[in-house]
């Protein structure tokens, strides 16, 4: 499986190597022009000799350096600054690019394996503890004896509810009797305020 891996990822890096490629040369970053430096401290009218070009005036070559074609190598030092900052530049963007694809594919691809590892886990322990639970009738047993010991602790029984339902009603009763005892000693306490009066 990891070969499978490093296969698709080196064609990867090919189409992609490829293809910016293709976008270089339709965008012609490299664009090679025929350059003659002169210094013009250094250049008399008596003597003029700058890689294979001859000229007899200075006036030729400021019409030259002018149009752009001669170049002073402060102006040249400078062109080439500036191309490979751009390119720098641009390394450093695609370092980021890629930076950012690895930390998603490694974040996604480890958040897989850990789910896959995770859901076989679950299922061994899962199959493993059905077979020790097949296995093991002292197991169900205790499992069962358990649980109805703490329900008996919890539940009421039909003798418990005869019972409270016997208090209940003796209570009632009781209630009852108290209150009709009550009114009695109500009539009897108005019975002899009258008398008083």
């Amino acid at each position: 499986m990891k070969g499978s891996h490093i296969l698709s990822g080196f064609i990867g890096a090919l189409i992609l190597i490829l293809v910016l490629f293709a976008i270089m040369v339709w965008i012609k970053p490299f664009n090679y022009q025929a350059f003659y430096i002169v210094n013009p401290e250094v250049v008399t009218s008596d003597s003029l000799k700058t890689n294979s070009l001859t000229c007899s005036h200075i006036s030729v070559l400021r019409d030259l350096e002018n149009k752009g074609v001669l170049l002073t190598p402060q102006e040249y030092t400078s062109h080439i600054s500036s191309y490979y900052s751009t390119l720098v530049a641009f390394l450093i963007g695609l370092f980021v690019m890629f930076t950012i694809g690895s930390i998603y594919g490694i974040r996604v691809t480890s958040r897989r394996e850990i789910e896959e590892t995770r859901d076989r886990m679950k299922e061994e322990l899962k199959s493993s503890l059905a077979e020790e639970l097949k296995d093991s009738k002292s197991f169900y047993e205790n499992i069962i004896s358990d649980i109805l010991g703490r329900l008996e602790d919890d539940l009421i029984t039909k003798a418990d509810k005869e019972l409270i339902d016997k208090n209940i009603d003796d209570i009632t009763h009781r209630q009852i009797d108290l209150e009709e005892n009550i009114n009695l000693l109500f009539d009897a306490v108005d019975s002899k305020s009258e008398i008083m009066e």
